[in-house]
């Protein structure tokens, strides 16, 4: 029997989608360094100097990346952070592409190329849209209601949380490819790239759990209890020293125990009672990614499920306590896997109605 041929895309097709990979990056970019601003307490200067408050300062890989850049070329840090940036967006896109194709969501390799470039719209819902400041409806001369002030307020701008999404995906790639095939090789390249994602942002924490769930079943308790070992040491490993390094930079909020880590989940409920806010939030929470995973979650696969069960449900249940949840960007994590099994699900639900 004949093998299907599927079309593959030109060397002029993938210039074009690697020039509109880098302009959308670009354009992202710099939208993010107009409309937003880092907080005054982990300002650009700040950061690179090592100064900022706990626990943004331990998040330290953007801002020794931006260091060594300003040593080696005469860049201000306003120019290196967005350089940085653009990068994430580039990694971004470039393994939501591997992704696509690791997933086996479509066999043409034009369609994968497309999809890859989707991921941007709900990272950008997530990081670019402003907060909006909505109140109640108010009554006016005459008995008539109308809607009261409407305000938008810019967020705040942190290096390390496009990276973050970035690492996410690249981490639930290496689950994958090491639950396929359990090797030392294999488990040293995601050792080192989870160190590498802990050192920027500790909510990789929350990728053990992911693993957990995603090989549960797939491989034998010794191999995974092994994966999960390492992962747990080298988290250790990394957290507690930097915690340590920057104990002395206290965050004049914290106000959960003896952490650093602030305490936002009054702050949250009451905006949750907030008629106006859940009629209008929940179409950028999570980029919008959760209606489609929500209603079609029979049609994603057991990994990718294990996936939103293991790191996306407990980040959001963290971020309620400890985050801002006006501020999307604590998410932002979850939003590469539910788009991920968002695309999935749409993919499977589209071939199912053909057949």
């Amino acid at each position: 029997m004949a093998s299907i041929s599927h079309p593959t895309v030109s060397r002029f097709e993938r210039g074009v989608w690697w020039a509109a990979a880098l302009f959308v990056s670009l354009f992202c970019t710099a939208i993010q360094l107009s409309i937003t601003a880092p907080y005054r307490l982990t300002s650009f200067a700040r950061m690179t100097h090592f100064t900022a408050v706990e626990p943004f300062q331990h998040r330290v890989l953007l801002p020794a990346l931006a260091v060594a850049i300003e040593h080696l070329a005469p860049l201000g840090p306003h120019l290196v952070f967005g350089l940085l940036e653009v990068v994430a967006w580039l990694a971004v896109i470039m393994l939501a592409h591997r992704a696509v194709e690791r997933f086996g969501i479509t066999e043409s390799e034009a369609l994968k190329r497309l999809l890859a470039l989707s991921i941007v719209l709900p990272l950008a819902i997530v990081v670019l849209m402003p907060d909006l400041k909505v109140w109640p409806l108010s009554s006016l001369d005459g008995g008539t209601l109308d809607l009261g002030s409407w305000s938008a307020r810019t967020l705040f701008y942190y290096p390390y949380d496009l990276p973050a999404a970035a690492f996410t995906l690249a981490l639930l790639l290496a689950v994958a490819d090491w639950g396929d095939r359990p090797e030392w090789r294999p488990l040293g390249g995601l050792a080192i790239l989870f160190a590498v994602a802990t050192v920027n942002r500790e909510t990789t924490l929350f990728v053990i759990p992911m693993a957990a769930l995603m090989l549960a079943g797939r491989l034998p308790i010794a191999r995974l209890a092994l994966l999960l070992a390492v992962m747990l040491a080298l988290y250790a490993a990394v957290e507690w020293p930097l915690h340590w390094l920057f104990s002395n930079q206290p965050n004049p909020h914290a106000a959960l125990g003896d952490t650093q880590y602030e305490l936002h989940v009054g702050e949250n409920l009451r905006l949750l009672s907030h008629p106006i806010y859940l009629l209008t939030e929940p179409v950028r929470f999570v980029g919008g990614c959760w209606l489609v995973v929500v209603l079609w979650w029979a049609h994603i696969e057991r990994r990718l499920r294990a996936a939103v069960l293991g790191l996306v449900v407990p980040l959001i249940l963290a971020g309620v306590v400890i985050g801002r949840i006006a501020e999307h960007r604590i998410f932002i994590e979850a939003v590469p896997v539910l788009w991920l099994a968002g695309v999935q699900a749409i993919s499977r639900r589209i071939r199912d109605d053909a057949a």
